[in-house]
């Protein structure tokens, strides 16, 4: 499909599969050849392409890409290994045969899946579909590489709010009034986030870049907070302490959804466990504190529940224990 410009080139509204934010494209296909993408500004991800969209024809057109199943002829190690091609059909029944025969012979956990990063690669679009594979299989084992900026953007927002960014969702920066960017330079590794933010700035949101380096959009941001390398974990205790301190945050969420109500043991820094305190007390358990009764009480991790209302819990350091379990008051 696509529009027909004359002399044997059309355009073809698209988008770039090359990663993850699948920035909306215009490919231009001459006499049936690919030969170049440019944004589509009428895409809500298309007001501009990376260089490695932008090579994509290189990437179709290169004399070395590999487009067929092969197969080795020769022992590895071989000075040549003896690439012979061979169909489709062959090739997907050999990888069946052998991983079956794998899980047959010592269990479906002895097969590995690996993949490139999803984040910034085309297996953006089919990542699903080889973990559907590993789950049919029954194997647990899934290899990836993440690049760096993936384990704060994906992982962390997984474990705080229980989706990745992006994935399930993504920020709204057409809505928001400040915007935070730590350690992230969407000019190089997130466009469609560049040009948000770019047009967020227009309307009037503030921008605050953490970044050793003044790079990207942090020559526009309002604060560029210049942290020296192996900082950032220093900086972001310190914003949560004023945060504490100022009430800043909601209490409600964090003793329900936080592990903050738990009391810290002085003597090794770890959390306070059911049976040093009680004398019956689990040591699966962990303690908080009752703040209204002024008493200790029991919590199951197994279940989620305190041995009183969540409502009465003390999230300041009312008490103190000692390595005995023994009180005392702060």
């Amino acid at each position: 499909m696509g529009a027909d410009s004359g002399n044997g080139v059309r355009q073809v509204p698209t988008f770039c599969p090359l990663c993850v934010s699948k920035c909306g494209a215009i490919a231009t296909i001459k006499d049936g050849t690919f030969v170049s993408l440019a944004p589509d500004p009428s895409h809500p991800t298309g007001q501009a392409l990376c260089i490695k969209g932008k090579a994509a024809p290189e990437v179709v057109n290169h004399r070395d890409r590999l487009r067929y199943p092969l197969k080795r002829t020769t022992p590895k190690g071989a000075a040549d290994p003896g690439w012979q091609r061979i169909g489709w059909d062959e090739a997907l029944d050999t990888i069946a045969a052998r991983v079956a025969a794998a899980a047959g012979e010592h269990g479906p956990e002895s097969v590995v899946f690996a993949s490139a990063s999803p984040s910034t690669s085309a297996m953006s679009d089919s990542i699903d579909w080889l973990n559907r594979l590993r789950r049919a299989v029954g194997s647990p084992n899934f290899a990836v590489y993440m690049e760096l900026c993936g384990w704060g953007r994906m992982l962390a927002p997984m474990f705080t709010f229980g989706a990745p960014v992006p994935g399930a969702y993504l920020p709204d920066l057409d809505n928001a009034g400040c915007i935070l960017f730590w350690g992230y330079n969407p000019s190089v590794a997130r466009l469609a986030h560049a040009t948000a933010t770019a047009a967020a700035l227009r309307r009037g949101a503030k921008l605050v870049v953490v970044d050793p380096r003044r790079a990207g959009l942090a020559s526009k941001a309002a604060h560029w907070l210049r942290v020296r390398p192996g900082t950032d974990a220093a900086l972001a205790m310190a914003m949560t302490q004023v945060m504490i301190e100022r009430g800043w945050y909601d209490e409600d969420f964090v003793r329900r959804w936080t592990n903050a109500p738990l009391l810290v043991r002085r003597d090794t820094g770890r959390l306070l466990r059911g049976n040093e305190v009680f004398a019956e007390g689990d040591p699966a358990h962990y303690v908080a504190w009752d703040g209204q009764v002024a008493q200790p009480v029991a919590y199951d991790p197994a279940t989620g529940q305190y041995d009183t209302d969540e409502s009465r819990l003390a999230l300041r350091p009312h008490l103190i224990w000692g390595c005995c379990g023994s009180q005392d008051p702060a």
